[in-house]
């Protein structure tokens, strides 16, 4: 297998690392007219709410089958979607939040064996679907969100990369609030199989008013920190399957969850490598 098409491989594998939680801004880029699709399926479940001021018991089980798309408009820069369909229970289950980033890359630096990335990204999320956003179990608080990210990345010859992000989120509606997310990801790729391990940080900035007898509605003013990981198999230079898991380790108004996903990645269009 050449450089390119493992490199290639590399890239689908990364995009699917991200399903699970991470958020959608990895550190690779596709080629322009390139298309990177993934449909990913996972199940959440929890029995312990972490509230500001300790534990309490709260059962919740979750299904949310996702797309993401993310298209290369140019060779430093692409167009990011994503829309999850949420299941929460009876009542709360609908077409979440869309989201639309715009990626650019800033720096690409070559060194003896491998390189040096540095990206930056904008997006907004915005609800699609009029879910209740009042109750335990709501699937979101039909929140209008503007993001911004900055990326660094390096990617070595030989198939591993190590990535670290961060930036910010400002919350438009229902209601002014800010957080700052920051996540390390770490993988290694063969053309055969990838792995990667991931740690994300999340710090709401500010402190919300409590609802439903004492109790935050769901999603309100969370921070949380969060592990998981990912394996990834090719089946063809287009396209490859993948499994993974992520894990509340500790939080603020959020449950501790333990999520599983699966899902399958495609990449088509844009000029043909060699």
């Amino acid at each position: 297998m050449n450089k390119k098409l493992f490199l290639a491989l590399l890239l689908l594998a990364s995009w699917a690392g991200l399903l699970p939680a991470q958020g959608p801004i990895s550190g690779f880029l596709p080629r322009p007219g390139q298309w990177q699709v993934a449909a990913n399926y996972s199940t959440e479940s929890y029995d312990t709410y972490l509230q500001e001021d300790g534990e309490i018991f709260q059962r919740l089980d979750s299904r949310s089958p996702s797309l993401f798309a993310e298209y290369g408009l140019a060779a430093n820069n692409s167009l990011v979607f994503t829309l999850p369909y949420i299941d929460n229970g009876p009542g709360n289950r609908a077409w979440q939040d869309a989201a639309l980033w715009f990626k650019y890359r800033n720096q690409l630096r070559e060194v003896a064996h491998g390189r040096h990335a540095v990206l930056t990204a904008v997006g907004l999320s915005f609800p699609v679907g009029d879910y209740p956003a009042d109750n335990l179990a709501a699937i979101g608080r039909r929140a209008t969100v503007f993001g911004g990210r900055l990326v660094w990345q390096y990617q070595d010859d030989n198939g591993w990369f190590l990535h670290l992000q961060s930036g910010i989120d400002f919350q438009i509606a229902p209601e002014a609030a800010a957080a700052w997310p920051v996540l390390l990801r770490a993988g290694w790729g063969t053309p055969w199989f990838y792995v990667e391990g991931w740690l994300e940080r999340y710090t709401a900035l500010e402190t919300a008013a409590r609802t439903n007898g004492g109790n935050l509605a769901l999603g309100v003013n969370s921070s949380w920190l969060r592990t998981g990981g990912t394996l990834y198999f090719p089946v063809r230079p287009w396209l490859g399957v993948q499994g993974g898991m992520a894990y509340i380790l500790d939080g603020k108004n959020i449950g501790k969850s333990l999520r599983w996903n699966t899902g399958v990645v495609f990449q088509f269009g844009g000029e043909r490598r060699e």
